[in-house]
């Protein structure tokens, strides 16, 4: 997702470097924490962004760059698909918990004040199921329809993890739109801290006993709808850019996206609905 990536300066000055101080350390860094060769990096996935490894490179051969945002398309193996799947899954699951306005529902985790256990368990128990059975079930029948809509000769289990990737740009502008009014509830007692920063009685800027309220609640709907059509927009140029370099004719690539692309909007706007009541 990030717009930011971490490469190498000179393939071939990676290729000569034997000791890889980048993965394994140096005497001016530590080795990668993630354990990943820079000449051999060809996307975001597996690095965090450390930037360790700019320090350990004695060749001074690591550089970061601007890319797109969320550029990166499809997943490379189950596991990778089902986490995508778990992060969308779980921002539509907690929205509804924490922002929806039915108590029933929230009494699901309310095992402190009401040590209700025994819904804790189906809750869990839905939660399993909603990320690794209904949702990867979903997709698999949308990118299976798309198969069969095209007439695109490309494997199941492929097209499952091409498609699964265009979720991540929704999953996450899910996570920021559920994200916003839990930051706004709390403006102001960021304002009241810069006053009184340890709790000691102090009042630096006069805000330290203002009365809470919640900052821009007007704007926060707005905000949240602005990001979720983001996220869209970003899942369906990546459902675009997943096939684009394949030989693939402009009204068969339509129609083996039409079903994920059609996902995405009904999810988005669902989502916006949802934020906007």
């Amino acid at each position: 997702m990030s717009p930011v990536a971490l490469r190498s300066k000179s393939k071939k000055v990676c290729n000569e470097c034997k000791p890889h101080y980048c993965q394994k350390g140096s005497q001016k860094g530590w080795a990668c924490p993630y354990g990943i060769n820079v000449g051999e990096m060809n996307e975001n996935t597996d690095c965090g962004l450390c930037l360790e490894c700019t320090r350990s490179c004695l060749y001074n051969n690591v550089s970061v760059y601007s890319r797109p945002i969320a550029s990166e398309v499809g997943t490379r193996s189950l596991s990778e698909a089902f986490l995508t799947i778990a992060v969308f899954t779980l921002a539509i699951v907690y929205s509804v918990l924490y922002e929806g306005h039915w108590p029933l529902v929230r009494d699901f985790v309310n095992i402190l004040d009401k040590g209700n256990w025994g819904l804790f368990g189906i809750y869990t128990l839905t939660l399993f199921v909603l990320s690794l059975v209904v949702f990867p079930g979903i997709i698999y029948l949308l990118s299976y329809a798309g198969l069969k809509f095209s007439g695109a000769t490309s494997g199941r289990k492929e097209l499952f993890l091409r498609s699964t990737g265009v979720l991540l740009p929704v999953g996450m502008a899910l996570w920021i739109a559920f994200v916003i009014p839990m930051l706004f509830v709390n403006v102001t007692f960021i304002i009241q801290s810069l006053s009184d920063p340890f709790g000691w009685g102090w009042d630096f800027f006069g805000t330290s006993n203002i009365p809470w309220h919640q900052f821009l609640p007007r704007l926060t709907p707005w905000l949240q709808s602005g990001i979720v059509l983001s996220g869209a927009y970003l899942g369906l140029r990546n459902l675009s850019n997943t096939w684009r370099h394949e030989d693939i004719k402009e009204k068969q690539l339509f129609l083996l996206a039409l079903p994920m692309g059609l996902f995405i909007l009904t999810a988005s706007v669902v989502m916006i609905f949802f934020f906007t009541n």
